[in-house]
């Protein structure tokens, strides 16, 4: 979009804003569509104006200057839009400013078009989420085969870029949130190494919280990268070239039972795995197989993580909900009394959040844990990358590698490899030690080129739904978590 807006094709970025708004309204909420919007900026026109005005008189940003963008329920903006967490208990005066990295893209050029729908309070509501759902938006839909997995919170903005109407969207991982909405919905997904973007002015979960993108290309990723860190570093690998002589530690192709065969998902990950190291290897990467993840992570930290993440919720949540003024509620019971008044027959339980208003664990103790637990996932990374010497590291999708990544505060990305017999997308998972996006940018962006995996979304019919085999920490059982039960 960037550059049909600079070769004089005639393109304008109020010609693309009222595209998405037309999309918006006729394809998201029409009868098949997917439900990716929660709202739309009413000031969306008036700023591409500007934005045109000035491209017009010779001023243009950059590579995003004019190009419509959404973002996850989350990320605070200084308009007329509501910043909710897909909650209705979160609706009412608006926030009195930009989120830091909101900032970034407008003085990029940027025109946000409106705010997506995610699972409510990024899944930490009920026991049993439904991904994509929440009070406020209601269910987010599948645009491949409606009824099928959208997966991890962020779910609203990986569909609002696979049905085109925007060529990116940000969203929020704790766990899954962006890399796993990324992988089934069929787009690109990049999550960022925990503290190379600011978080101020998102509503985040825990300290394991960062800003993930999707886009429909590893170019526009780069990008929206290079604008929000203010820099031109991440475009820089991006060539045909960029993974001769790469070491790229893979995990083992997965081994199916006959039962596990008969699974369409299970089959074609497993198939589209084998196949990506094919072209890995064929574009001059050197394949260094490893051992699983899981072998050196000592069974109690996975319940310790997630008493520390379940206790950073509760501190987090309070925290903001006393300091935003003109909500309905202003504390966790106040929202746990709210959800209690307007709950609907059919609508999820609010089991998780009433857990997490109970515990009491201190800050101490939870620092304490933090402490011990996220250097046993760096050590899962870090440790196979200096042994092997590694550039990067790759796993099937549904290994659920990405668990380790962003348990581990590193980055990781979900590549399009396909689509299953269902006429679901399939997906490639790079990852690799803190602060390594640029050279697996570079890499996924070689992959991308030799493949050109993505397909358009067909709108199938539904089919059952089935949970997203994937593990999001912000998903969790509660009860078998507190029983040092958390699922692997």
């Amino acid at each position: 979009m960037a550059g049909e807006m600079a070769n004089g094709s005639g393109v304008t970025s109020e010609g693309l804003v009222k595209d998405a708004f037309r999309q918006i309204a006729n394809i998201d909420r029409g009868l098949q569509g997917g439900n990716a919007f929660i709202e739309t900026n009413p000031d969306a026109l008036k700023e591409a104006r500007t934005l045109d005005a000035e491209r017009k008189g010779g001023h243009v940003r950059g590579y995003l200057h004019g190009v419509p963008i959404a973002l996850k329920d989350v990320f605070e903006t200084n308009d007329r839009m509501q910043t909710s967490a897909g909650s209705k208990a979160l609706v009412g005066k608006a926030a009195t400013k930009n989120a830091k990295v909101v900032d970034s893209l407008l003085k990029a050029g940027v025109v946000v078009v409106g705010k997506t729908n995610m699972s409510e309070l990024s899944n930490f509501r009920s026991e049993s989420p439904v991904d994509g759902w929440s009070s406020r938006g209601g269910q987010t839909l599948n645009p491949h085969r409606l009824g099928g997995a959208v997966a991890g919170s962020s779910s609203g903005s990986a569909v609002a870029v696979a049905q085109g109407h925007v060529p990116l969207a940000l969203g929020v991982e704790t766990s899954g949130s962006v890399i796993a909405p990324a992988g089934f919905n069929g787009v690109f997904g990049l999550k960022t190494s925990v503290g190379l973007l600011s978080t101020e002015g998102v509503m985040t979960s825990s300290r394991m919280d960062t800003i993930g993108t999707f886009t429909r290309n590893v170019c526009d990723a780069a990008e929206a990268l290079n604008a929000m860190t203010q820099t031109n570093r991440y475009t820089l690998g991006l060539r045909a070239d960029a993974l001769k002589g790469k070491r790229i530690g893979y995990t083992p192709v997965p081994e199916l039972s006959v039962q596990e065969g008969q699974d369409p998902a299970k089959r074609a990950d497993s198939k589209h795995y084998a196949d990506a190291l094919e072209v890995l290897k064929s574009q001059g990467a050197i394949l260094v197989p490893l051992g699983t993840l899981e072998q050196s992570v000592p069974e109690r930290t996975y319940s310790d993580y997630n008493e520390a993440l379940f206790s950073d919720v509760k501190h987090r949540l309070e925290e903001y909900l006393a300091g935003r003024e003109g909500l309905p509620v202003n504390s966790l019971l106040e929202l746990i009394e709210f959800n209690k008044r307007h709950q609907k027959p059919g609508e999820p339980d609010q089991n998780m959040l009433e857990l997490i208003s109970g515990l009491e664990t201190t800050q101490d103790q939870r620092d304490k844990l933090w402490e011990a637990i996220i250097p046993i996932f760096q050590k899962t990374i870090d440790d196979p990358m200096r042994a092997h010497n590694l550039d990067a590291m790759a796993s099937n999708f549904l290994s659920n590698n990405y668990y380790f990544s962003a348990a581990a505060g590193y980055p990781g990305m979900s590549i399009p490899s396909g689509m299953d017999d269902e006429g679901m997308p399939t997906a490639l998972y790079l990852y690799g030690a803190a602060n390594s996006e640029a050279t697996l940018l570079s890499a996924a962006y070689v992959y991308e080129q030799a493949t050109q995996a993505i397909k358009e979304p067909a709108f199938l019919p539904g089919i059952p739904f089935k949970p997203a085999p994937v593990i999001t920490a912000d998903a969790d059982d509660a009860d078998d978590v507190l029983a040092g039960n958390a699922r692997t």
